[in-house]
């Protein structure tokens, strides 16, 4: 079988729940003791405990590579812990279906030992599907999200540049007040940050130093208060970011 995605395992059989055996096999052959229900019922419990898109290496939405290989590491352990254990569950399905079949064939109730058939071969299919697994849809969509996110910030960086050189000039003219900050500095700072964040170039070279400013968010910085101190530390650290953001606009890494 070829590789599948993960949001294919939603759906558990119906012929492998206790309660189709149940329905499906004659009266009399209950009297049997064949263990199969016992079976089915931990193959239900291990299905239901299995989140879907906790296989797809995309399921974080990543920002970068590194987010996205993080994503196929997280995937894989998530298969391992959740997925292999049902695949071992429906190997002992169908080895207890088997001999169920064997057992309600001997003892001529034929109804049960087709529905024990039929339970063996449906265990031994989503096992195969369970194992056919695999992450390269949701790797390509992470790549091609990161692709996507690494171009807008390329695209927007030199115009965020050019408006926050611009802006916080106005801001310097002024007494550091907090509304002008928020009028002048915060979305333009934070603009250069997103796309200095998401940039792997720019991010290995400047992020360290440039993640201080916190996105140019006054709440965040503990810099809201209008009092002369607070006024005076705005306007140092918006001369500090310009700076910073010449470096950034001659960077040509």
């Amino acid at each position: 079988m070829a590789g599948i995605a993960a949001g294919e395992l939603i759906a558990y059989p119906k012929v492998l729940t206790d309660a189709d055996w149940q329905k499906k096999k004659e009266l009399l052959s209950k009297t049997i003791s064949t263990g199969l229900g016992a079976e089915l019922k931990k193959g239900e419990a291990l299905h239901k405990k299995i989140e879907t898109h906790k296989l797809e290496a995309d399921s974080d939405a990543p920002k970068s590579m590194e987010d996205l290989e993080k994503g196929i590491t997280d995937a894989k352990a998530y298969y391992r812990s959740h997925v292999k254990p049902l695949v071992d569950q429906l190997k002992e399905i169908v080895k207890v279906a088997k001999a169920t079949d064997v057992a309600m064939t001997k003892a001529k109730y034929k109804k049960s030992a087709a529905a024990a058939a039929d339970i063996a071969k449906e265990a031994d299919l989503f096992s195969v599907k369970c194992q056919s697994v695999d992450l390269e849809a949701s790797i390509k969509r992470g790549t091609a999200r990161v692709e996507k996110l690494n171009m807008l910030a390329a695209q927007q960086l030199v115009a965020s540049i050019k408006k926050f050189l611009v802006s916080t000039k106005v801001f310097l003219a002024s007494d550091g007040n907090a509304a002008s900050w928020n009028d002048n500095v915060k979305q333009n700072g934070r603009s250069v940050s997103n796309s200095v964040r998401q940039l792997a170039n720019y991010n290995a070279e400047f992020w360290a130093e440039f993640q201080k400013f916190q996105g140019f968010d006054l709440g965040t910085m503990k810099l809201s208060n209008d009092d002369d101190k607070s006024k005076a530390e705005r306007l140092e650290i918006c001369q500090e970011a310009v700076k910073q953001v010449v470096q950034i606009a001659r960077f040509r890494g």
